[in-house]
């Protein structure tokens, strides 16, 4: 694939995952079930912090493609570099153990992973993005 490809859709993905996660944090605080965000807010699900982990990863691959493409070759190598280290270390094997996780859990037992109480809080569009 090309470069000038690839950052764009590196940075179309960025785009998505930031907005995703600022929407997360800016919910609707009034209707919110006591028992739901009693500690740590949304922070302490996994699949928040998740989305975080792909933003993020998703900005450094931006980075690395928009310094491949005006020929920084010194720095592009050190962010290639360590997009690589978060992209195998972080980001594909948390995705998949949430993925995998949030899934199996959700089969067997909805109450779980994600109460009945969260689809008045929670739009029906965010939730699917998640």
């Amino acid at each position: 694939m090309e470069i000038s490809t690839l950052a764009a859709y590196h940075c179309l993905a960025f785009v998505w995952y930031f907005f995703i996660a600022y929407s997360i944090t800016h919910l609707r605080t009034e209707e919110r079930p006591s028992e739901v965000f009693h500690y740590g807010g949304q922070w302490k699900y996994l699949t928040v912090l998740n989305l975080v982990l792909q933003a993020v990863f998703y900005g450094v691959s931006f980075l690395a493609d928009v310094l491949r493409l005006i020929k920084k070759l010194r720095c592009a190598k050190s962010v290639i570099s360590s997009r690589d280290l978060l992209f195998s270390a972080l980001a594909f094997p948390l995705s998949t153990f949430v993925s995998i996780s949030f899934w199996t859990l959700y089969t067997y037992n909805r109450e779980l992973v994600y109460p009945k109480s969260l689809d008045g809080v929670i739009p029906l569009w965010l939730n699917h993005a998640v």
